[in-house]
C-alpha cells in the first residue's frame, strides 16, 4: 500500500486545467511502465508504490510539464 500522499491544490497552483492533471500524470505513468526511471528520489519513488503515485509526485514538484498548455486555454469557458 502506498502512503505518499500528493497535494491536489498545490497542482491546481501551477496546472490551471483540472482535467489535464489526470491525463498527463496517466501518460507519464505509462511512461514508466514502458521505460522511463522517476525523475523523483529513489526512497520517495518507492514509498510511492505505483507508478501513477510517482507521475502524480512528479507532476508536483514540477519534474515533469505539460507541453502547450497555453493550448488549453481554449477549453476554459468565458461565463461572465
Amino acid at each position: 500500500m502506498s502512503e505518499l500522499i500528493v497535494n491536489y491544490d498545490n497542482l491546481l497552483k501551477k496546472i490551471k486545467h483540472k482535467y489535464a492533471i489526470p491525463v498527463a500524470a496517466a501518460k507519464r505513468a505509462e511512461d514508466l511502465e514502458d521505460f522511463g526511471r522517476p525523475k523523483i528520489d529513489p526512497a520517495l519513488a518507492k514509498k510511492a508504490g505505483d507508478n501513477i503515485n510517482i507521475a502524480y509526485k512528479e507532476l508536483e514538484e514540477g519534474y515533469i510539464k505539460i507541453k502547450n498548455e497555453q493550448m488549453l486555454d481554449i477549453l476554459i469557458p468565458k461565463v461572465k
